[in-house]
């Protein structure tokens, strides 16, 4: 009887260490939700930013676009987001003609004008609620609820300006 109660108790010991040191999920709190950090490993991550070919007050869009496998029981139909510099963009899926999954968005940033200029509607995309200085995640919300994967570092393909 005292054996067994040993090898019980080190058996819970085990299990709780194990829960303590890794073994439980991990989980980041964005845009009032707790969304499950997951295991994935994006292919590209990388920004493109679009200089406007007349003067307005939008001074610039910058594109993302992540390039991935389906993995992870992603659902096409969720909603999807990337928590990038403390705001979340709207992100679009499609499925590339060799199964590669593609999210994209846009962000635009403004400046003020002078009287005359034209003016833009401004958007403004939703905070976060996270200090991301040191990375981005994306985000898919959906009927099974919230999970984040943790992205690569950026790849900036630099700056092209429209005609």
């Amino acid at each position: 009887m005292h054996r067994s109660y040993a090898t019980g108790c080190f058996v819970v010991l085990i299990w709780l260490s194990l829960g303590w040191f890794g073994c439980t999920t991990q989980h980041l709190s964005v845009g009032g939700q707790r969304c499950a950090l997951k295991d994935w490993q994006a292919d590209d991550y990388f920004t493109q930013d679009v200089l406007p070919g007349m003067e307005s007050n939008l001074r610039k869009q910058r594109i993302y676009v992540v390039v991935g496998s389906e993995a992870m029981g992603f659902d096409a139909q969720s909603e999807w987001l990337l928590a990038v510099d403390s705001v979340l963009i709207p992100m679009r899926l499609r499925t590339e003609d060799n199964g590669a999954w593609q999210w994209s968005g846009s962000r635009n940033f403004y400046q003020s004008v002078r009287e005359g200029v034209m003016s833009l509607d401004e958007e403004h995309p939703s905070a976060s609620g996270l200090d991301l200085s040191n990375g981005c995640f994306m985000i898919q919300r959906g009927e099974s609820g919230c999970r984040a994967v943790r992205l690569p570092m950026v790849r900036d393909l630099g700056v092209i300006a429209m005609p």
